[in-house]
């Protein structure tokens, strides 16, 4: 039996070489087996703490890093809900709401970061969707300029929109002097200069969902997922990808099926072929797999199952490693934790579901790499007390069967909720 921290490890399997995402943006390449992997980046979990509604974060103190003791505070104030990514230079950022108002803010890390201790700029408004009373899940992603666009769903089940205006270009004139001539000129050329506006209006998408989910594409544009309160599963996706208006989405395409039932949570990651995989996890506990056949394409293959599961799961999280491969990983009604990893994108082979680890009591899951390509794994886990704990372990390598043993406790309770992102300008 796999020791337990309130969660455990232990476990194998042997793997084929894939593709290397470089980057916030995944640039595919072959990558030889045992190559070295390396990005400038740290995990940092960004939180709401239960006792004060706190908005905090923890992160590794370097590249590859050890953990601080103490949770750092973002901003002031209670805060009720949030989510949280990544600048288009890769700073963190995270937009949430604010306790007494409907109205979110956004903040994101300083750019002059100096020393040790994180600075964050203050909180700016983005105003509130028409109408919304509250908020039942918040996404973001960065489209294909890398800006941020953020998606959400209010009391009511409507789909929202906002996203950072893009640069406008304007006439400037300049004065230059020609090669081989000393008389100078004015010319009128074009410039990229920031929007008068940073952020859009509030637009609302079809639909009506309890959740949504975001994530930028290979070729950039921003794919949607959702489930709505039948637990019917949910896709569209940016017909292009600087898209500025709802008539710039494709419709919803409902993709659950009689076969499927209802779906309860839906992971989707892009894979090291550069396609769009959706993971999610039947009302019967099974994993199911769809994926883009082409990358960046709207056609997909049907349902397929990566490994049957004797014992039906509750939680699922998808994620890559360094060099692009895909590995589940979920947690059976029992609480034992499975892995499953992605042998050969190209005929779809999977190592199968393998026992590694187990809690004491349920767990939300999350996956990231660190900057040498390892997985982290973390375990949001429901305490006693009603709130919750956070652990954390790693890989051993890229590629490999073996998780390390022995859980990291980031806190033992007080947490609300999390989120996970690997920053791309870590302090000097």
């Amino acid at each position: 039996m796999a020791k337990s921290a309130v969660s455990d490890a232990s476990a194998s399997k042997a793997k084929k070489p894939a593709a290397a995402p470089v980057g916030p943006a995944p640039v595919y390449q072959q990558m030889p087996a045992g190559a070295p992997f390396f990005e400038l980046s740290r995990l940092m979990v960004v939180g709401i703490d239960s006792a004060a509604g706190r908005l905090i974060q923890k992160a590794q103190s370097a590249p590859n890093g050890s953990w601080p003791d103490a949770w750092s505070i973002i901003a002031p104030g209670a805060w009720i809900i949030m989510t949280a990514g990544l600048t288009k230079d890769g700073r963190v950022a995270v937009v949430g709401q604010p306790s007494g108002t409907t109205n979110l803010s956004f903040i994101s890390e300083d750019a002059n970061q100096v020393g040790p201790i994180d600075k964050w700029n203050p909180p700016v408004g983005i105003g509130a969707p028409p109408g919304a009373a509250s908020y039942q899940k918040l996404t973001m992603a960065n489209d294909a300029d890398g800006r941020i666009e953020i998606f959400l769903t209010d009391n009511q089940g409507r789909i929202w929109w906002i996203y950072q205006n893009p640069d406008q270009i304007v006439q400037v004139q300049k004065t230059i002097t020609p090669p081989g001539s000393s008389t100078p000129i004015v010319v009128t050329v074009d410039q990229l200069v920031p929007p008068a506006k940073p952020w859009s209006d509030w637009q609302q998408l079809t639909g009506q969902l309890v959740a949504v989910t975001a994530i930028r594409q290979g070729d950039g544009r921003i794919a949607l997922f959702g489930i709505n309160s039948g637990l019917h599963l949910y896709r569209c996706q940016q017909a292009k990808p600087q898209a500025l208006k709802v008539a710039d989405w494709t419709g919803w395409v409902q993709i659950d099926t009689t076969q499927t039932s209802g779906f309860t949570e839906m992971a989707p990651v892009i894979g090291p072929l550069g396609a769009t995989n959706l993971f999610a996890l039947t009302q019967s506990g099974q994993v199911l797999h769809t994926r883009q056949r082409p990358a960046g394409s709207d056609s997909w293959t049907q349902w397929a199952t990566t490994g049957y599961s004797r014992v039906p799961k509750y939680t699922l999280a998808a994620g890559i490693q360094g060099d692009g491969d895909i590995v589940l990983v979920s947690s059976d009604q029992q609480r034992v934790h499975e892995f499953n990893a992605q042998w050969d994108a190209y005929t779809q082979n999977w190592s199968g579901w393998r026992d590694f680890a187990n809690s004491l009591y349920a767990t939300r899951l999350t996956l990231n790499y660190n900057a040498d390509g390892r997985l982290a794994l973390f375990s949001l886990i429901a305490m006693p007390d009603g709130t919750n704990g956070l652990w954390t372990l790693n890989q051993m390598a890229i590629d490999s069967s073996e998780w390390e043993y022995a859980w990291i406790n980031l806190t033992t309770d007080n947490l609300k909720q999390i989120v996970v992102v690997r920053d791309l300008t870590p302090p000097v």
